[in-house]
């Protein structure tokens, strides 16, 4: 089952790339005039370049994310696996075994949007809620399917 997270509009997103490119880009270019300059090569350049490394990798994610986000759930046999995908790179797998497993729904957001994201409970008490808001008919209709098929499957 694949999550597809909505797009953002295109100036938010715009302006999380510029961001994200000026966090990369001034650091950088600062770094190296002062190398040009004669300064030297000086330990606070580089706990600076990190500073803004660790900046720009955080804001790429998030740009990544709303652009080409999505929630991969891999269900086996007494066993799911959930990926977060941000198209160039994921985020570490997640593993769950089970027995019994149970599918659920959060309602998010303003009443009038009508949205939910899925919860899918373990019976040793862990829980997963994905992070992307689905509509809310859309989610009851797969949580019907999906929790008869688990009922009949396992």
């Amino acid at each position: 089952m694949i999550l597809k997270v909505k797009k953002s509009p295109l100036f938010g997103r715009l302006v999380l790339y510029i961001i994200t490119f000026l966090s990369v880009f001034l650091p950088l270019s600062g770094f190296i005039l002062n190398i040009l300059d004669g300064d030297g090569f000086k330990f606070l350049n580089i706990v600076f370049l990190l500073v803004f490394g660790l900046i720009s990798f955080f804001m790429l994610r998030i740009s990544l994310w709303n652009t080409y986000g999505k929630e991969i759930i891999i269900l086996s046999e007494n066993k799911l696996t959930y990926i977060a995908d941000y198209k160039w790179f994921k985020d570490k797998i997640k593993e769950f075994n089970f027995e019994k497993i149970h599918f659920t729904l959060n309602k998010v957001g303003y009443e009038e949007e009508k949205k939910a994201v899925l919860i899918i409970n373990f019976e040793n008490g862990a829980v997963l809620e994905t992070v992307t808001k689905i509509d809310s008919k859309d989610l009851n209709n797969l949580l019907l399917n999906l929790n008869q098929n688990i009922a009949n499957t396992f």
